[in-house]
């Protein structure tokens, strides 16, 4: 990992005044320059009493993403750097991401937003206000689908494109890193990778954290206020991508399960279920065969199990190479 030293208007990341919280935004990218545009510009324009430093994690190297901080940085609103993450995979860019705050006290809280999102004019004090409350070390919030025009009616019923829809408060556990906020006593407590480097290619390493978080005591929020935007270019608005995307789903989920659900005997136990789960999603499948809301649903459910089982098989499915 590589540090580029970048402009910004400059600010003070000691004590903050009051009780102001101190936010370090970081954004891992990778070849999506356009969206990183639009998702700074809509940090920018954030309606926040927070103090905000943002950090953008390149993937690439010192590549597209880099390119773009360098062009914004003297005159964007606020402090902003970038570092160059050569190490490809989720679990590298992520982990960089979370060793950059572990080296700076002044951070209070990490928010978490993805290139091809962009937030909402509150996100970021939506989300700290509900950390408040709470207590809880890790706050979540909804990420929205925005459809490319022409886009077919199934997609928008595609459980794949739905965000997760639980109350204002605290939860059992979250589920994304695409909105999230971690307090500083869910990060900076280990020296050690929160992000499993083994989920780099396939994900799931954000799941297979939040279980690690949840097995040393800390606990979830959701804030339904604290909204991002999620970008459905028509590229992924296809039967194809929804395939790939729900049978890596269940490839990884399938990892996390052995880890801390199944146990010593996993592999025994969990394969009864899931060929159960292929048997009534194949046959829910048939019946509404008909009905383009419930059968995206079945038909993603359906692929998502086969993925399980392809992970009980020994098949590793890596969606980033």
């Amino acid at each position: 990992m590589k540090i580029l030293e970048t402009g910004g208007q400059s600010g003070s990341h000691g004590i903050a005044p009051g009780n102001q919280a101190r936010v370090l935004i970081a954004i891992p990218t990778f070849r999506r320059p356009d969206g990183l545009r639009r998702l700074l510009a809509a940090i920018a324009k954030m309606e926040t009493t927070a103090q905000i430093k943002v950090l953008v994690a390149d993937n690439e190297g010192a590549g597209a993403g880099t390119e773009v901080v360098k062009e914004l940085a003297r005159s964007y609103r606020f402090p902003i750097d970038v570092i160059a993450v050569p190490e490809r995979g989720l679990s590298s860019v992520r982990n960089a991401m979370i060793a950059y705050a572990r080296k700076n006290e002044a951070f209070d809280y990490v928010a978490m937003i993805d290139d091809d999102e962009w937030p909402t004019a509150s996100w970021i004090d939506d989300l700290v206000a509900m950390q408040r409350t709470t207590g809880a070390g890790i706050v979540g919030g909804p990420n929205l689908p925005v459809f490319a025009p022409g886009a077919p009616g199934w997609a928008m019923h595609c459980p794949l494109f739905k965000s997760d829809d639980m109350p204002d408060g605290t939860v059992e556990i979250v589920w994304g890193t695409c909105n999230l906020l971690l307090h500083r006593s869910a990060f900076a407590h280990s020296d050690s990778n929160l992000f499993d480097p083994a989920f780099n290619q396939s994900g799931g390493e954000d799941v297979d954290a939040f279980m690690r978080l949840k097995a040393s005591g800390h606990r979830f929020a959701w804030s339904r206020s604290a909204v991002v935007w999620d970008d459905v270019p028509a590229s992924r608005a296809t039967l194809g991508w929804i395939t790939r995307r729900a049978f890596r789903i269940g490839n990884s989920n399938m990892l996390v399960q052995l880890r801390w659900k199944y146990g010593r005997h996993g592999r025994l136990l969990a394969l009864p279920a899931t060929l159960a789960a292929i048997a009534v999603n194949l046959g829910l499948l048939v019946v509404f065969s008909l009905s383009p809301e419930r059968r995206i649903t079945y038909y993603c459910r359906l692929v998502r199990s086969l993925g399980k089982l392809a992970l009980l098989t020994g098949l590793r499915s890596f969606e980033y190479t």
